[in-house]
């Protein structure tokens, strides 16, 4: 007959078993943070944008766009329509001096 386990491999089974649960929440938690984060955009993109100095929405807008028309959502015609009207709303003001 095997010995029953004493209140220390109680207590080390326990903290394992907690810290391996929170371990997979956390992961859980990061994988649907970056999914609803906004598309990265590509360097040459990135770099344009810190040139013209982009809010980080229009930059967001921006990402979303490029990754619909990515996945074939919008044909390349009406993102540069769209593009060009993100780009010409005016923005708040600027700081440049």
């Amino acid at each position: 007959m095997a010995p029953e386990m004493g209140w220390m491999q109680w207590l080390i089974w326990g903290t394992g078993t907690l810290v391996f649960g929170a371990i997979i929440v956390g992961v859980f938690i990061a994988a649907w943070r970056a999914g609803r984060r906004a598309p990265e955009q590509l360097s040459a993109a990135r770099h344009v944008a810190r040139e013209q100095a982009l809010p980080e929405a229009v930059q967001a807008e921006l990402a979303a766009l490029n990754q619909a028309k990515d996945n074939g959502r919008i044909s390349e015609t009406d993102y540069e329509q769209q593009r060009a009207q993100v780009l010409a709303r005016p923005r708040g003001p600027s700081t440049a001096a």
